[in-house]
């Protein structure tokens, strides 16, 4: 009867062992991700963490009343935007300072549109 008892430890110390490696696999690919920490996954990605606060990151966020024909500087009638940030919005190729997508080259009544469709403010 000791060596069942002792198989099932045996059993039991491996499950644990194998549980507790898959949570240090999944922290770790949390960190990589830039998510932080697993309570940083439950409404989705956390925009906030590990992310660069330089100006050039946080300047292409757009805030208040958007007016995309300003923001086209080389005026070719297209601008770069975030397909998950709208208000993410470039002149030029990138990637979503707040999210890490790669912006979507589209014409500039689009990314108007864009804009109306997700309540923010548009310059006519």
């Amino acid at each position: 009867m000791q060596s069942n008892k002792f198989k099932f430890t045996n059993v039991s110390i491996f499950f644990v062992s194998v549980g507790l490696l898959t949570i240090a696999v999944l922290l770790n690919s949390c960190m990589m991700m830039g998510m932080g920490t697993m309570g940083g996954m439950g409404g989705g990605m956390n925009h906030g963490n590990n992310q660069s606060n330089s100006m050039s990151d946080t300047a292409i966020v757009r805030k208040g009343v958007i007016d995309v024909n300003s923001i086209d500087l080389n005026k070719d009638g297209y601008v770069y935007q975030c397909t998950m940030d709208w208000n993410v919005i470039s002149d030029e190729n990138g990637k979503c300072p707040l999210c890490r997508m790669t912006l979507k080259k589209v014409a500039n009544e689009e990314a108007v549109k864009n804009l109306k469709e997700h309540n923010f403010e548009v310059k006519e």
